[in-house]
């Protein structure tokens, strides 16, 4: 039997991110059937609005996590009206693995943000944040003027803010 092209996009959905979506979702409710709900909630959701998702604003992963994150939300609603489960000691040591997903799709809309600016300006941007240099060492590795360094990197860091703030990472 054949796929259809909707089965086959939430077939490879569930089977390249569910298991990074869930380890996060468990992070989040004491109850694992409440994140395994989320975790379906969020297919669905990307399921229905796949036509919507563009690879040059960001990734696959990194659209989804946005999605689970906004079907947290409304599960964490829903459950306000409802007796809540006391967490146990187990679930205190899933937080470790849920921050280092949250610094994960962090990471990833970063990456994104850095890869849509010019070669000049990614350059700059990493030479001084990942490479630690002055603004001075900038000029002077890339072998142009110091006022073109600070051009470059406050308008590179303003088009990451905006890419930033465009998918809900930073207010």
């Amino acid at each position: 039997m054949r796929q259809s092209g909707a089965e086959s996009i939430i077939d490879s959905l569930s089977r390249e991110h569910s298991a990074a979506l869930l380890t996060w979702a468990r992070g989040r409710f004491a109850d694992g059937r409440d994140a395994e709900e989320v975790v379906a909630d969020t297919l669905v959701r990307a399921w229905r609005g796949y036509d919507q998702f563009d690879p040059a604003l960001g990734s696959e992963r990194a659209w989804l996590f946005g999605i689970a994150r906004n079907a947290a939300a409304d599960h964490h609603r829903k459950s306000r009206r409802h007796l809540r489960s006391v967490p146990t000691a187990e679930t205190a040591d899933v937080g470790v693995v849920d921050h280092e997903l949250d610094r994960l799709v962090e990471v990833s809309h970063v990456r994104d943000a850095l890869d849509g600016l010019s070669d000049h300006h990614r350059a700059a941007v990493i030479d001084a944040y990942y490479n630690g240099r002055t603004t001075t060492q900038i000029a002077a590795h890339q072998q142009i003027p110091a006022g073109t360094v600070k051009s470059r990197l406050y308008y590179a860091l303003k088009a990451m803010r905006g890419h930033l703030e465009e998918r809900g990472v930073m207010q």
